[in-house]
């Protein structure tokens, strides 16, 4: 059948599955599969292979284990889970019996090849299907569609004709639909086959009107109307996603009625219709949201599937709502405002869920909205658009709305420029007239974004500014814009919070004796040769002069920076070199921080702590401390790279590396009886370059070890500045200051400084969470 909506127009799956609605059977077996395939034209796809595995498990004979194995296997490939479907899929290909099961389950995983991009057994399988198949018409075009998707572009276009021919040939009448629908798709694609496309749509609008399947029409409305908006043909577009919805109120479909309301938004937008687009555009938001712990998730180059393809969606909702209170007042602006930022925090869940790899995580926290904790504190929610900046102030229980007319590529550029001047000044010569290169943009920031509240802050005389970035804004240390006098940091002190509601949080710290773990490495022990590859390959490989650093000949955090010298280079060296005992000794003296013996030991005069330094800091003793006391402070200074997603994420201890997803069953475990960590702080952690998800690794952290706060820094940072900046931090935490006030006084002690007062040593460092 057709794949849904979610993997045909949102992700890369869109070929066709064995997966045909099985007929109600006797059998435990076959009754929990068309429980399952009922499940599946729902949408529900976790639910649906909760079912194929009671399947299993009442499966009596070997052909029932088959579909069983094979239902399942089309599920997972169609949430993206490859290897569980190929581990599936090889089972149902090698359990079937009857030939044309082994021709379905052939041509399914030449579809599963051709997912994972390997074409050699991608056709394999195909051809293996097609040899198959003897003379089941409808099973052979099946194969010959799915197998013309893995076909070069130019191949493709000389069959399209000849397979639209076949199509119309088809029967019964619901699989001729089907075909029709899946070869328009790969029609559409090519601007001289719109013709082909037209044709097989138009006719499988036609036939399925006497086709008694709904979800079927629905569909073909759906693809149809897709084809004409793409024509500029917008009125007829229009009105047949206006005709599918009305069709869809007796039906379970989310999944397409997402794409249904998000055209008509679209469309009514385009038109000036702005009510009826804030309608639609509400509509698509409450379809995600009914579906979303079932919308598969993927990655490429550190973008979110679910970010890239579903965000707009979201943004459209919040720019109507946006536009719509601009022209309101009083308590009914304030309930489309807290709207307008509700849909926003849906995708900030949304994408840490993803992130984080759970969604009950996030959906369990002991939330305190973070207006009703401070009321010295203002919260500034910067929303990006494609045409405007939005900017939410919450200051006590009032939000307010005012809009910056700058366009999302300009905050973007300006925002990656300066992340990118900071990130890799401490690498540049000494060129002094690079010093201040990084103002432009701090200064267009501050303008944009600092300015147009701060008559609002003044005057309600706000002293901490807790700023909800989001996207390209995460990767900028708001602590160093500059208003072309002074930064950011020498007016308030500044807090990062990953959302209004995504931080469990307390009202106030009432213990300062902060019982804490210091944990540090200095030299490094055989971790070295546990990294990944690429940074193993790139120290090796690094000339002096990748690496030099202006101020300080050691810098934390420059794992990324290694990662990014040896890209496009095809000699990388494998980590079994590193058995070699002079290149271990290489490794261990690039990653050595001789500043961090200087920290822990002015921490343990500050601290009531234990530390574990060097050897002692191992993966085993770290967590044997972890679960033996309850700490109130944790302390980590030593290597540590944030990516793209918490699997790819670790930091070093002495002997091996601790992934997040390690690090947060250790730090949670018994927590319950012993109560939260009030901070977590990676003193030489940073977030991958260019990655606007990376920063996410530091609430990741603080979520899924309960922590109150999270502290890090963006980017590499010199080891003598972060030895210094933490000092100052404690000395002023136990001076019963705040979190964010002790971090501000850190942060002036090294800007009103002769040899660091850079933004480069002192900006990078952020503190996320509660602030207080």
């Amino acid at each position: 059948m057709i794949v849904r909506f979610i993997l045909t127009t949102l992700f890369t799956v869109s070929l066709i599955v064995n997966f045909d609605k099985i007929a109600l059977a006797a059998s435990a077996s076959d009754n929990f599969l068309d429980h399952a395939s009922n499940y599946f034209e729902q949408g529900h796809y976790l639910l649906a292979l909760q079912e194929t595995d009671r399947a299993l498990q009442n499966a009596a004979s070997r052909n029932q284990q088959s579909k069983a194995y094979g239902m399942k296997g089309n599920i997972l490939l169609l949430m993206l889970r490859y290897n569980e479907a190929e581990q599936s899929l090889l089972q149902a290909f090698n359990l079937a019996e009857e030939t044309q099961s082994k021709a379905n389950y052939a041509n399914d995983l030449g579809v599963l090849y051709h997912e994972i991009r390997d074409k050699n057994r991608s056709v394999q399988y195909f051809n293996s299907a097609l040899a198959l198949v003897n003379n089941d018409s409808p099973l052979a075009l099946k194969i010959k569609l799915n197998k013309l998707r893995a076909q070069p572009e130019t191949a493709k276009l000389a069959q399209l004709e000849q397979l639209l021919a076949e199509v119309f040939m088809i029967q019964p009448l619901r699989e001729r639909v089907r075909y029709a629908l899946n070869l328009a798709s790969i029609a559409s694609h090519h601007q001289s086959a719109q013709p082909v496309t037209q044709a097989a749509l138009e006719k499988a609008h036609m036939d399925s009107a006497h086709v008694n399947d709904e979800q079927l029409q629905l569909e073909t409305l759906d693809s149809l109307s897709e084809f004409y908006e793409k024509q500029g043909k917008y009125q007829q577009a229009l009105d047949l996603s206006e005709q599918a919805s009305a069709m869809s109120t007796q039906l379970d479909a989310d999944d397409l009625l997402i794409n249904i309301e998000w055209r008509k938004g679209r469309i009514y937008q385009r038109f000036g219709r702005d009510e009826e687009a804030l309608t639609a555009f509400r509509k698509a938001v409450d379809h995600i949201q009914m579906i979303r712990r079932d919308i598969p998730v993927t990655y490429e180059d550190g973008k979110s599937s679910f970010r890239e393809k579903l965000e707009p969606i979201y943004l459209g909702y919040a720019h109507h709502l946006l536009k719509k209170s601009a022209q309101q007042h009083d308590h009914t602006k304030q309930q489309t405002l807290r709207l307008a930022r509700q849909t926003i925090e849906q995708i900030k869940q949304s994408e840490l869920e993803d992130f984080l790899g759970g969604r009950c995580l996030i959906q369990g926290l002991r939330r305190n909205e973070l207006e009703n904790f401070d009321t010295d504190a203002a919260i500034l929610y910067p929303i990006i658009l494609s045409d405007r900046l939005e900017l939410l102030v919450s200051i006590g229980k009032t939000i307010h709305q005012l809009t910056v007319n700058v366009p999302e590529q300009e905050v973007r550029n300006a925002a990656l420029n300066l992340s990118d001047y900071l990130r890799n000044w401490i690498f540049l010569p000494e060129f002094t007239d690079e010093m201040d290169g990084y103002r432009q943009y701090s200064e267009k920031l501050y303008r944009w974004i600092i300015t147009p509240v701060e008559r609002e802050l003044a005057i309600q005389s706000i002293k901490t500014l807790v700023v909800v970035p989001d996207g390209v804004l995460r990767l900028v240390p708001f602590s160093a814009l500059y208003d072309g006098k002074q930064f950011l940091i020498e007016k308030y002190a500044v807090s990062i919070s990953p959302g209004i509601s995504l931080m469990s949080s307390d009202k106030k710290i009432t213990s300062r004796s902060y019982q804490s773990l210091l944990a540090g490495l200095s030299k490094p022990g055989s971790v070295v040769d546990k990294l990944p590859e690429s940074i193993i390959g790139g120290i090796l490989q690094a000339a002096p002069s990748e690496v030099k650093q202006r101020k300080s000949p050691i810098a934390r955090g420059i794992l990324s920076h290694y990662v990014r010298t040896i890209e496009n280079k095809s000699d990388l060296p494998i980590a079994q070199e590193t058995n070699n005992r002079s290149m271990i000794l290489k490794l261990q003296e690039e990653l050595s921080l001789p500043g961090v013996e200087t920290e822990l030991s002015s921490l343990k005069d500050t601290l009531k702590s234990k530390t574990l330094l060097n050897e002692q800091f191992t993966v085993k003793n770290f967590y044997q401390q972890v679960a033996s006391q309850p700490y109130e402070i944790i302390h980590i200074a030593s290597h540590g790279l944030f990516s793209t997603d918490a699997n790819s994420s670790f930091l070093m201890a002495y002997d091996d590396v601790i992934k997040l997803d390690e690090l947060k069953t250790f730090l949670k475990q018994d927590r319950n009886s012993k109560g939260s960590i009030q901070l977590l702080t990676l003193s030489a952690c940073e977030t991958a370059e260019g990655d606007d998800r990376a920063p996410l690794g530091f609430t990741g952290v603080a979520l899924k070890a309960d922590a109150q706060s999270a502290l890090g820094s963006l980017w590499p940072i010199s080891d003598d500045a972060a030895s210094r900046l933490m000092i100052h931090f404690y000395k002023n935490l136990t001076q019963h200051r705040s979190k964010t006030e002790s971090l501000r006084q850190a942060q002036l002690e090294l800007l009103n400084s002769t040899d660091m007062n850079h933004p480069s040593f002192w900006s990078p460092f952020i503190l996320v969470g509660n602030w207080l």
